[in-house]
């Protein structure tokens, strides 16, 4: 079946009336619910508050952003910067051209009127302390510049790592955390650095920089330090960081150690230390690091 367009326009409704009884209906509900007819209805929609970052930008002052200027450095800055950047870039494929960038900055420095040698020689410790990794490359680098600049090399000996370091295991500290946050960090970080540098003096062992005795002498400083501290039980945090050092000692120079003839000292000494389990000043996680130690004997 098919509809012309003139049958739709005869079935359009054009004008609708209701029934009067349905009119009567509505009219019968408009008066019990008090509603008149052809009143608006009203718009509830509350009015959407502007948003806080809206309000923000209309009330924050204008604010004129300056581009962060970097001061180039010069001189002997600059010379000093390009070997803490070659140091920080050293590895096993660019150790070659790193050195002779190190050795090129050297000589730059050599031309210079101002005495820089001890800068250089706290760019090659603090390197090392941070990136302890590496500290065997560090080293061996060291050794060649000690070689070839004499009036280097005197600094070195001294600027005396090895007092350095039994400088720090000295002045250990300890904060919780929970009193000051900040300053547990910070001493964290000091922890961090002491272990570098006593794996730096371990490579200058193994680099015949420095005697073998010297570990045999680090070691017995920490034996002293942890025996002046067993009884006192505030001390206990900084033992367990005297532990860790000695545990770093004996873990990255047992090579050289168990070559000595102190090394049956040590292990005695070591093993005497597991029995501290009645010190208060000896926590029972310094003891389990001493199993550790007697364990890789």
């Amino acid at each position: 079946m098919k509809y012309s367009l003139e049958d739709f326009e005869t079935c359009v409704i054009t004008n609708y009336v209701l029934p009067n009884s349905i009119k009567e209906k509505i009219d019968f509900l408009s008066s019990k619910l008090g509603v008149q007819q052809g009143e608006h209805k009203r718009n509830h929609k509350k009015h959407r508050p502007e948003n806080k970052n809206d309000l923000w930008e209309k009330a924050k002052p204008a604010v004129e952003f300056k581009k962060t200027v970097m001061k180039e450095k010069l001189g002997i800055d600059k010379i000093l910067s390009s070997i803490k950047i070659s140091l920080n870039k050293l590895n096993v494929q660019n150790y070659d051209k790193e050195k002779n960038s190190i050795f090129e900055a050297l000589k730059e420095l050599k031309e210079q009127e101002e005495d820089s040698n001890e800068s250089v020689l706290n760019i090659f410790l603090s390197t090392s302390q941070l990136n302890p990794f590496y500290s065997k490359f560090y080293v061996q680098i060291l050794n060649e510049i000690l070689n070839e600049y004499s009036d280097i090399h005197e600094l070195f000996l001294k600027m005396d790592v090895i007092d350095k370091y039994k400088e720090s295991l000295s002045k250990i500290e300890y904060v919780d955390s929970n009193e000051d946050f900040n300053k547990h960090c910070m001493i964290n970080k000091e922890n961090d650095k002491r272990k570098g540098l006593c794996v730096f003096l371990i490579e200058l062992v193994k680099q015949e920089f420095y005697d073998e005795e010297i570990l045999y002498e680090i070691f017995n400083y920490q034996i002293e330090i942890l025996e002046k501290n067993e009884d006192i039980k505030e001390n206990m945090h900084i033992n367990e960081e005297v532990v860790e050092n000695m545990l770093s000692l004996l873990k990255e120079g047992k090579d050289v150690i168990k070559a000595q003839d102190y090394f049956n000292n040590i292990k005695n000494k070591v093993r005497d230390c597991k029995e501290k389990k009645n010190k208060e000043g000896i926590s029972k996680r310094a003891i389990f690091k001493f199993m550790d130690m007697c364990d890789s004997f």
